[in-house]
């Protein structure tokens, strides 16, 4: 499906959307953070590497010259299921006696939303019916996930990805989970289930 979608799209246009979700981009986290690339002809010419078209299809799976940290795929995760919100990232919401830190707009993205819940339909069978639902049974409320194997050169073992968001009906928190050769992403369904666990207690669900 993904090999279509981007034979179809071409890279062009996976980019434009990868850019607008802001992967292969500093978040502005105070901490500051690495910016990432995105692969496409300029990311392979800037790295003495040939393109060639079949390379759309294997960026099209996130794999190719795609190098993006975890926090970029929670705040794309966060922007998928919050209306399109793209919203700065900081580490702190309110120190105690000071006002909270005002929220900043990065922009926003315009999605159809027969698209946008033909993904969230998706990510919630992945909780319910797929590879995490064993872990994801006990959660109080559904819960929507992707899991992800980023094949790294050189390496036996895959990097485990997993991005999730809950409440599935009233998105409040989104989460990304990355394990350096951890292989599938599914054995990743416990960590987060537990820390969304967590989140639902000080919050009161």
């Amino acid at each position: 499906y993904f090999y279509d979608v981007g034979r179809r799209g071409g890279i062009e246009k996976l980019n434009e959307y990868a850019k607008m979700f802001g992967l292969g981009q500093h978040t502005g986290i105070e901490t500051g953070d690495a910016e990432g690339t995105i692969a496409g002809p300029e990311t392979s010419r800037a790295n003495n590497q040939a393109w060639y078209d079949g390379a759309t299809l294997y960026a099209a799976i996130g794999q190719e010259n795609n190098r993006f940290t975890p926090l970029q795929l929670a705040h794309m995760t966060a922007t998928l299921v919050g209306d399109g919100n793209r919203w700065q990232v900081h580490l702190l919401h309110q120190v105690e006696g000071e006002d909270p830190q005002p929220r900043v707009s990065l922009g926003q993205v315009n999605l159809s939303q027969e698209n946008v819940a033909a993904i969230q339909e998706g990510m919630l069978a992945v909780t319910q019916t797929g590879s995490l639902a064993a872990a994801f049974q006990d959660l109080p409320f559904q819960a929507g996930a992707k899991t992800g194997s980023a094949q790294v050169t050189g390496e036996e073992n895959a990097n485990a990805v997993l991005v999730c968001f809950a409440p599935y009906d009233d998105p409040q928190i989104a989460l990304a989970i990355v394990a350096e050769q951890g292989g599938s992403g599914s054995a990743l369904g416990t960590v987060a289930a537990q820390t969304l666990s967590a989140w639902a207690g000080k919050a009161g669900l």
